[in-house]
């Protein structure tokens, strides 16, 4: 029988008791599981005075990479995060004794749990955003939820109506590369886009406001006369509620404090978290659209109203959003 492994010290014992009663090798060999090469090689060690008691820790030939070369591999990726396997092996290579293959690198790139994963996408931060961002944390830092809970939010946000999710993951053989279950379809342009507007507060969630181009003053400004008026009347009748806006410029420009008076405003390109509990109710229900195929905007939105109308998510969330 081929030899599985290295064999452990109890199973050496049993072959030098098996044989010193008079087993023949291959009786031994059949009753230990293993190799009748083994036997000989252990016995024989017995009468010599030489058998190992431990086993010997490791097997095969030992890593093409040592722990050094893990610290140079460990630097050559944190020098260009973007640089491939075959870039990596390239580097490794240079000016080495000994030569390593791609599959060695990636086999030691996994074992350092360095994979290869997506950039994380995140707004594009200037110093002016940091510092205003910073500002912002520090003037508000101090709040209550109490405040806070008189705080109406609000931002706007843009999607693709044929959106392809990079996240997304599939299982396939190697020939079902081109299986219709298996390709995101996509379109020029990604078929076009929808801009929404929406606002909530720990009180109450407020409209969703389907934006037809892009957002400039003038709309804005309807937005404002058409939605939040009412709203903060109805909200905050007391008129001590607070309206928030990001400063974007169609927030900002010369017409727009007509309209609005109380307000408050986040940095530049700041993404508002609590809004974002909004718009994944959006999601939520673009998700349940998944494989069905809508000819137009207007379309999509009659088809995803029901859902955000009905739905329970913003009074259960919501408040938590504000509170946290």
């Amino acid at each position: 029988m081929q030899k599985r492994s290295d064999l452990s010290d109890f199973q050496k014992r049993m072959i030098i008791g098996f044989r010193a009663k008079g087993g023949s090798i291959s009786e031994t060999a059949e009753f230990v599981n293993c190799s009748r090469a083994a036997v000989v090689k252990v016995y024989r060690a017995w009468q010599n005075g030489t058998v190992q008691n431990q086993r010997r820790g490791k097997c095969g030939a030992p890593r093409a990479i040592d722990d050094r070369g893990e610290r140079r591999l460990r630097r050559c990726v944190r020098a260009d995060r973007r640089a491939t396997v075959e870039q990596l092996t390239t580097k490794m290579n240079q000016g080495a004794t000994k030569s390593v293959s791609q599959s060695t690198i990636q086999r030691t790139l996994l074992r350092l749990g360095l994979r290869s994963r997506r950039l994380v996408r995140a707004p594009m931060l200037t110093a002016v955003h940091r510092r205003r961002r910073l500002e912002f944390a520090r003037q508000y830092s101090s709040w209550t939820s109490t405040e806070w809970r008189q705080v109406a939010f609000s931002d706007e946000s843009r999607f693709m109506l044929h959106r392809t999710d990079g996240r997304w993951r599939i299982r396939r053989e190697t020939s079902e590369r081109n299986h219709p279950a298996t390709i995101a379809g996509t379109v020029q342009a990604g078929g076009g886009s929808i801009m929404v507007w929406g606002m909530f507060s720990w009180h109450s969630l407020g409209s969703l406001i389907i934006v037809e181009g892009t957002m400039d003053q003038y709309k804005y400004a309807s937005v404002l006369a058409d939605h939040v008026h009412p709203y903060m009347r109805i909200v905050f009748p007391q008129d001590d509620g607070i309206f928030q806006q990001d400063n974007a410029r169609c927030h900002t420009a010369a017409s727009i404090p007509f309209f609005v008076d109380n307000t408050t405003a986040i940095p530049p390109d700041t993404e508002n978290d609590l809004f974002v509990t909004h718009i994944a109710l959006w999601y939520a229900a673009d998700d349940r659209l998944t494989g069905r195929r809508l000819a137009s905007f207007s379309a999509y939105v009659v088809a995803v109203n029901p859902y955000f109308i009905t739905s329970d998510d913003p009074v259960r969330n919501f408040g938590l959003a504000v509170d946290n």
